[in-house]
């Protein structure tokens, strides 16, 4: 038996000054196996010329074909090599899809960051009220995507205001700025109102940015020419943000028993809970933040609430299983005015806002009113 691959290794591991002690430290095997390789006892296998080619920087093919020449048994050795790149290709194939899948979730990873922080706050949903009692709408909206932005008041309505057929309407939606009017948006009708950032005047991708400076005006011109103006801010109140991972529905219940009560049985029960006549006919109790009065005689609950800069207003009809809401701004300036039917659940009589305030009511109303007065 030729020793041509130990001869290699001894030369390579010499050109190094490396002892054999050395050499096998690197290679994470013991010296005596350097020992038998360098005498021609032993021979490194497959993996190892791998890792002695890469240590030393040589050819793989050079370090196989020497330990080629140097077994005769040709048949054994041809078996040993199949076997050791057979367990050599399973082992690297284990290493590929250990790769494969860790780069993959990585790469998912990276790309649920990259597609929520490009998403992340970027849908927005305001209610659109006026500053003057004059203008009003009953669904002022505006929305902001990070795409496209819809700005949507519907039908205008001029409180008190009459206006003729023969009258000519003109609406115009502005920002002020140094005292300048830069319109944004104009049309010639009240009724449905509304348009995108790809429609405005000027361009703008963020209406956002002009809440503190937007105004409506409506000019209404009579048979004569007599020129009527009715300005007013326009005011933004958010409703939704995506600012959250995960939202959950509010899925609140919704009861009507109490209708099947009786008002002395309704009287005992708020009795026992700590209500209190005020006067001959109303009962009341602070319960948290809020006021609730039971009307005797007309058999209602009147309670309200401020959150937000925002007074809510709410009436109770027992016998008709129906909730009146009325949300006013910080300028007592009303922006919902609706009621709510209990049994269909439903919005009844939407007169001010979007009148989508009711599951906020409804807790208010369950938690300390009806789960009261259940049977």
């Amino acid at each position: 038996m030729d020793n041509k691959l130990g001869q290699i290794i001894l030369t390579l591991r010499k050109k190094k000054n490396l002892t054999q002690k050395e050499l096998a430290d690197n290679l994470g095997i013991s010296d005596k196996a350097v020992s038998r390789w360098e005498t021609g006892n032993s021979f490194p296998n497959l993996e190892m010329l791998f890792r002695i080619s890469k240590y030393f920087k040589v050819s793989f093919n050079d370090l196989l074909t020497a330990r080629m020449e140097d077994d005769n048994t040709d048949d054994e050795l041809m078996h040993d090599i199949i076997k050791e790149f057979t367990e050599m290709n399973k082992k690297n194939i284990k290493r590929i899809k250990i790769i494969l899948t860790i780069t993959i979730i990585i790469i998912t990873i990276l790309a649920a960051i990259i597609i929520f922080t490009q998403s992340y706050n970027k849908f927005n949903v305001y209610t659109i009220t006026f500053e003057s009692k004059d203008i009003s709408t009953t669904n002022g909206v505006y929305v902001e995507t990070k795409i496209k932005d819809t700005f949507y008041l519907g039908n205008i309505k001029l409180n008190n205001i009459e206006i003729k057929n023969t009258d000519t309407v003109s609406v115009d939606v502005y920002y002020l700025e140094n005292k300048k009017e830069n319109i944004i948006f104009s049309s010639e009708s009240l009724n449905n109102f509304n348009f995108s950032n790809y429609q405005s005047y000027i361009k703008i991708d963020d209406l956002s940015k002009y809440f503190d400076k937007l105004y409506i005006e409506i000019s209404v011109i009579d048979s004569k020419n007599n020129v009527k103006k009715y300005k007013s801010k326009l005011k933004f109140s958010k409703d939704f943000s995506n600012n959250k991972i995960i939202y959950k529905e509010d899925n609140n219940e919704l009861t009507n028993n109490t209708i099947n009560l009786s008002q002395n049985e309704i009287i005992e029960i708020l009795l026992k809970n700590k209500f209190k006549y005020i006067s001959d006919g109303i009962l009341s109790k602070e319960i948290d933040d809020y006021r609730v009065d039971y009307i005797i005689d007309t058999n209602r609950i009147n309670f309200s609430s401020e959150s937000n800069n925002f007074d809510y207003r709410y009436i109770y009809y027992l016998n008709e299983n129906l909730l009146k809401v009325s949300v006013f701004d910080s300028n007592n300036v009303e922006i919902e005015n609706y009621k709510y039917d209990i049994t269909n659940n439903k919005v009844i009589d939407c007169v001010v806002g979007k009148c989508n305030s009711y599951k906020d009511a409804m807790k208010l109303l369950n938690k300390n009113i009806l789960n009261l007065l259940k049977k």
